[in-house]
């Protein structure tokens, strides 16, 4: 063979092995030959110009290309993106869940939540009842009629009824939707009235623990019959009779006065107090009103068990206006 045909062929050999102890066919530069990839129309990058250089400006040690003065963002793998995509699907998906549930929520919170609230329940077969506050910076008066208090233990459920705003004793009490003032409260109690009817206790209603038992009870606090004005007949009365005034109790009907007195005091005594009296002499005074309710369901059996209950107050669309667990 010719010398200079075996020269071309040892020198062909040469770069072979250099080539292939350089990774060959796998090597980044057979794959990618140019020093910078061409342009894309309408953008890329350029040669030439702006060729970016090596030295302190780059805190990476890397190539800058053009104007770009960033560092270059390294390539996430598959593997990568994939992670992070399942990670933002995991998190949109708590987000949604969360929304979801604030929708739900506000779904079943009736508009009544938070100004008026259960703030106890009295158990026993004889004495119980549900103890409703309004708050006491509500704006207006909260209608209770046709309000609903239910167990969730037992599924059973009562509708609040109506009352007598200014209840009489041996006459028809006409009954109206209650309405609670701010600050009010009211006793939801599952027995009967000793009145026959729900009420709102008043400054008189004290007459009627003579002869009926209340639970809860309601106070006496009638004005005592040494404060009311004597009439004019009192000019009448000798001091055996002012004396014996001077010392009857408050809210408290007299039957059988003193032997010794004149008639005429006997009989002042007799039917001057009383509760429809003192509700005509006092009707109109400012504190009349007792800030509280007694709202009879009239069972004779109780409603709630006495633990492991869970009892919520319910507006009319059956949404949930407080709870109470014991």
């Amino acid at each position: 063979m010719h010398e200079d045909v075996r020269w071309f062929i040892g020198i062909i050999l040469v770069f072979g092995i250099v080539w292939f102890s350089a990774g060959g066919l796998n090597n980044a530069s057979s794959k990618n030959p140019f020093i910078q990839p061409l342009n894309e129309a309408g953008g890329g990058q350029t040669y030439g110009g702006n060729i970016t250089r090596l030295g302190n400006n780059n805190p990476n040690g890397g190539l800058y290309y053009g104007n770009n003065t960033s560092a270059p963002q390294r390539t996430l793998t598959a593997k990568e993106e994939i992670a992070q995509s399942l990670a933002d699907a995991g998190l949109k998906a708590e987000q949604i869940k969360g929304e979801l549930e604030a929708l739900e929520l506000a779904s079943r919170t009736s508009p009544l939540a938070g100004k008026i609230r259960i703030i106890g329940v009295n158990r026993g077969s004889s004495n119980e009842y549900i103890t409703l506050q309004t708050a006491s910076n509500n704006t207006s008066k909260i209608l209770i009629t046709g309000l609903r208090l239910k167990s969730q233990a037992s599924n059973l459920a009562i509708d609040i009824p109506k009352a007598s705003p200014l209840p009489f004793q041996n006459s028809i009490n006409q009954e109206d939707p209650v309405f609670m003032a701010p600050g009010e409260t009211a006793y939801i109690i599952t027995g009967r009235s000793p009145l026959g009817i729900s009420f709102r206790p008043n400054k008189c209603t004290g007459y009627f623990n003579q002869y009926q038992s209340f639970n809860p009870g309601i106070p006496s606090r009638c004005p005592a019959p040494q404060s009311e004005p004597l009439p004019p007949i009192a000019r009448q009365f000798n001091d055996q009779c002012l004396d014996y005034l001077a010392t009857l109790p408050s809210c408290r009907v007299i039957v059988s006065p003193p032997s010794y007195l004149a008639q005429e005091c006997k009989q002042y005594a007799v039917t001057e107090f009383n509760y429809t009296n003192c509700v005509t002499a006092h009707k109109n005074d400012k504190d009349f009103y007792d800030p509280t309710w007694r709202i009879y369901i009239g069972r004779g059996n109780t409603l709630w068990k006495s633990r492991r209950e869970l009892i919520h107050l319910l507006d009319a669309n059956n949404k949930i206006i407080d709870v109470i667990t014991y």
